[in-house]
């Protein structure tokens, strides 16, 4: 039955408002709502909040074998600050819910998959007609407070330390001064402190303050050199990047650990069963910029690890939750494993997994005959149809005769990138390879 796709990513279960954010993070934003257009069929109804190119949607509809997604857009144009679908949006007054309601009479839809199960979807699915929400195939009831537990970084260090699944040493800030001591305290022990927005995603709300220059941070998008560790000089620094804490909006102190490798584990959360669909490494760019699935992650990853991963999904479960459930794990290095946040919603994986069940190929990586490396955000001088050409004439494009090759997953907020990228192939080392045949297209 046709569905809305409801790509509302950035709302306020997952982000602070949005005079808190900045340009580039509402872009991204924007561009990775695109992804979800993977999980739309023919006769859905996609709904965005910049449009999605006639080329790119016809694209989408020919790799999954035909039919006819419906694409809409809350903004009829893309703007250097794209805000977030909200509930103003669907308003009976608006002139997008004037449009929507035009196009339904046309052609019915039964129910809503949102990004992210939150208020705000809620309040969309019942101004649509009582629409119920589903997610990986079921119905599902919504739980808002759950919905915003298990995307909060703060409510996630209570849970889990409940439930004693390691995390890393730190402090949950509800003042400025919290912030400040929990700074130098860490600073005390390491050369380098992380924080972060309790309510982010993609490593934009993350910033490393570091007592050595010039170095990056895997995670963090923003870094600030520390020369003096007085409470004088860190409340400054912390004033000039814009941070403030408060209970509404704490801020979480961390010492900040190298990572030999980060990965995420995802679950399927329904009522009678919770299903572990999958490992993939995280990559990256020096945010969020990727992953990498395949069959032996999950094998070679510690049993305690996964019983672990296992007892955070059981209590979402418990929580009321239903959905995709992502836990971000990390391997520190010279202290093993520990666990960063869990992420109630749709992500980066959703998508990846979305593009190989669109060419059917999930079983294949699943058993192992295939992987999968994904690469967002890649910026190239061109616009999409000079992109695909350009893949084509290369040979780098998805073959169905092989089931290897390239696929553009998300255009970008505009039709001229970021670019993501999603990489099929038999082995890791030819998806690596291609991975850096597409990177090379960035000087060109």
């Amino acid at each position: 039955m046709p569905k809305v796709v409801l790509g509302n990513i950035g709302s306020n279960s997952m982000a602070p408002s949005v005079q808190m954010l900045s340009d580039q993070f509402l872009q991204a934003n924007a561009a990775a709502a695109k992804r979800m257009i993977w999980l739309a069929n023919d006769g859905d109804v996609f709904i965005t909040p910049t449009p999605v190119s006639k080329d790119f949607l016809n694209y989408v509809n020919q790799l999954k074998g035909g039919g006819n997604i419906v694409s809409l857009s809350t903004s009829p144009v893309c703007s250097k600050r794209p805000f977030p679908i909200s509930e103003q949006d669907f308003a009976a007054t608006s002139d997008f819910s004037k449009s929507l309601s035009l196009m339904r009479l046309e052609s019915p839809v039964f129910e809503l998959e949102p990004y992210i199960p939150d208020k705000v979807a809620v309040l969309i699915a019942k101004s649509l007609g009582d629409l119920p929400i589903s997610f990986s195939g079921q119905r599902v009831g919504v739980s808002s407070a759950a919905t915003r537990i298990l995307n909060d970084k703060a409510k996630f260090r209570q849970f889990a330390s409940k439930l004693g699944v390691p995390i890393a040493r730190g402090y949950t800030c509800t003042k400025m001064q919290e912030v400040v001591d929990g700074v130098r305290g860490a600073l005390s022990v390491s050369d380098h402190v992380i924080l972060k927005m309790a309510r982010h995603s993609g490593g934009d709300g993350n910033i490393v303050f570091t007592k050595r220059p010039n170095d990056s941070f895997q995670g963090a998008t923003r870094t600030v050199f520390v020369l003096n560790s007085d409470g004088e000089s860190i409340c400054a620094a912390i004033s000039d990047v814009g941070l403030t804490a408060s209970v509404e909006e704490p801020v979480i102190v961390e010492v900040y650990s190298e990572n030999e490798n980060s990965i995420g584990v995802h679950f399927d959360i329904r009522k009678d069963e919770i299903d572990l669909v999958g490992v993939a490494t995280i990559l990256f760019n020096p945010g969020y910029g990727g992953a990498y699935w395949g069959e032996s992650l999950l094998t070679n990853l510690p049993t305690e690890v996964v019983d672990w991963c296992q007892h955070l999904a059981n209590y979402a479960q418990l929580a009321g939750y239903r959905g995709p459930l992502s836990v971000d794990i990390v391997k520190a290095k010279g202290s093993g494993f520990f666990a960063c946040e869990v992420n109630g919603r749709h992500g980066g994986f959703s998508s990846v997994r979305a593009v190989s069940a669109s060419l059917k190929l999930e079983g294949a990586i699943r058993n192992g005959s295939r992987v999968v490396l994904s690469r967002n955000g890649v910026t190239i001088g061109l616009q999409f149809p000079q992109l695909l050409e350009l893949l084509e004439k290369k040979g780098l494009h998805y073959n169905s005769a092989n089931s290897c090759g390239v696929v553009v997953a998300v255009e970008g907020h505009e039709e001229s990138g970021p670019f993501d990228f999603v990489i099929f192939e038999r082995d890791v080392d030819q998806a690596i390879r291609l991975e850096a045949e597409i990177l090379q297209l960035r000087v060109l």
